[in-house]
């Protein structure tokens, strides 16, 4: 299982990490992705590697702020 964990800003409330949570399922083949706002993170379990710059363009696509992976 891979773990990625992408750093995002904006999400205000639980609404906003459920929209992040759908928009990542939608474009990826994921077993888990969770959200947190007080963290500004979300983390990602696949079996495969996610294609990175697919996963920025998804977060910012939703109207968050893209801040990074974590390595």
């Amino acid at each position: 299982m891979i773990r990625t964990v992408v750093k995002v800003d904006g999400m205000m409330c639980s609404m906003c990490e459920t929209h992040i949570n759908e928009a990542v399922r939608k474009q990826f083949d994921v077993k888990k992705v969770k959200s947190n706002r007080r963290k500004k993170e979300t983390v990602i379990e696949s079996a495969e590697p996610l294609d990175r710059e697919k996963l920025k363009k998804t977060i910012e696509d939703t109207g968050y702020i893209f801040l990074g992976f974590e390595e």
